[in-house]
């Protein structure tokens, strides 16, 4: 065969070589890019589901009508998203998957119907009945998040397996240039062999991770174009994963935000606003499951009620803000002077009840009724001193009940001996003025 062509032969073989790189780069790219969509899409999906989660968790503590519409809104806003993920190009697993999703969207939309009927009707759900729902809900949560996450991981894997295909694929196609090109002339060997260098060690470099280098080979050499198109290719893997990581930052922020505003709401559920001790309800909850806690372990525990002797004079006399000044004053005093471990919960308007476990015996309950007592003294108010007077009634488990009623009931008859047994004129000062010590 002549040289000519051999030669002519060798330029159509290169020219349909480099136009099936070309496509080959161009089909690279559009797969990654419907990759990157579809995970950028599951991720807003991923999001939209720990968002229903949060929400089925609050309908769950409070069941009223704004739990129920902020859990409805949640799935309406899930159901588009997961709608969405349809239309997107996806194989027969990845459709199965969101199919799955689609219908455990649609079994959590029946129990919600469920919830919300029961609200209507007034019906007060009873305690098995909450939790089967809860089960039914908390069950379904986690097989829409094992679905989604097997969806994720496939998504990843097929983006993963055709970078990997193509990769090799272009570094075949590199290859058999690089041979063709070197047979073509000897005088370009030297050239050929540093270009194919550099591209190779650019392949290297981004096998290792490396998307910020680009390859330097001047346009009018024969691998300049395919060292620019390997460049871009290298400029858009590397703004995706950047946008990849700029998602899950956003992701882990709105998960730590959630965090945050879940713990908030509980502690506003579980304190009282004006003082910052536990409120009524969160004191029963924890009180009820210390008193379980010490029939397991057969320990004594002791309940403290408090009331204000001379609360009253300093609303009428100074105001409500005093008044204010004086329960947190004494809520402050109390937590100072009593162990970490005793609870204190405000459950009236000058009512406190304290809550003491371990106690071993009466003289170390009678020193903590000293110390509550002595809290109500000298308290510092508008440039004058205040002595507010503390009534002081204990009950103790076992001895005087064995759940909380009783105790409260106890605790309170003991509270009021102790104010009937105080002297006239400190009975009297409750419809006076309160004495201000200067």
């Amino acid at each position: 065969m002549r040289i000519s062509k051999r030669l002519k032969l060798l330029v159509a073989l290169c020219v349909i070589l480099a136009l099936a790189h070309g496509i080959a780069l161009l089909n690279q790219r559009t797969m990654m890019v419907r990759s990157f969509e579809q995970i950028n899409h599951l991720t807003e999906v991923q999001l939209r589901v720990d968002l229903l989660r949060s929400n089925l968790w609050l309908l769950q503590q409070y069941q009223d009508q704004k739990a129920i519409n902020d859990t409805a809104k949640a799935l309406d806003n899930l159901r588009h998203f997961i709608d969405t993920a349809q239309q997107l190009e996806m194989d027969e697993r990845e459709a199965t998957l969101l199919n799955n999703l689609k219908r455990h969207e649609h079994n959590i939309s029946v129990l919600l119907d469920i919830s919300r009927q029961n609200l209507v009707n007034g019906e007060k759900l009873q305690s098995n009945s909450n939790t089967v729902l809860t089960a039914r809900y908390s069950a379904i949560i986690q097989s829409m998040s094992e679905d989604l996450l097997r969806l994720q991981t496939r998504v990843i894997d097929n983006a993963r397996k055709f970078q990997i295909q193509h990769l090799y694929f272009n570094g075949i196609l590199l290859s058999i240039i690089a041979v063709l090109v070197t047979l073509f002339s000897l005088q370009t060997l030297s050239r050929f062999r540093m270009h194919l260098s550099t591209l190779k060690k650019g392949i290297k470099d981004l096998a290792d991770g490396d998307l910020l280098s680009l390859i330097r080979i001047p346009k009018d050499e024969e691998f300049g174009e395919v060292a620019d198109e390997f460049n871009r290719m290298k400029q858009e893997l590397l703004i995706a994963t950047q946008k990849r990581d700029q998602l899950q930052q956003e992701v882990e922020e709105q998960t730590h935000r959630l965090q945050e505003q879940q713990e908030k709401l509980r502690h506003m559920a579980e304190h009282d606003d004006l003082t910052g001790v536990l409120n009524r309800g969160a004191a029963t909850t924890q009180i009820e499951l210390a008193i379980e806690r010490c029939k397991r372990q057969q320990q004594k525990a002791a309940l403290l009620f408090i009331d204000l002797d001379r609360f009253k004079p300093v609303n009428d006399n100074l105001g409500h803000a005093a008044g204010d000044a004086v329960l947190k004053e004494i809520a402050q005093r109390l937590h100072h002077n009593l162990r970490a471990s005793d609870m204190i919960a405000r459950i009236g308007g000058d009512e406190f009840i304290v809550w003491l476990e371990p106690v071993h015996n009466a003289e170390e309950i009678a020193l903590v009724a000293n110390k509550v007592r002595d809290t109500g003294r000298a308290i510092n108010l508008y440039g004058q001193t205040l002595d507010i007077g503390l009534s002081v009634g204990t009950s103790v488990y076992p001895d005087n009940g064995h759940n909380l009623n009783s105790l409260l009931n106890h605790a309170d008859a003991a509270m009021y001996k102790s104010k009937k047994r105080k002297p006239p004129q400190s009975q009297d000062e409750d419809s006076h003025p309160i004495k201000m010590v200067e």
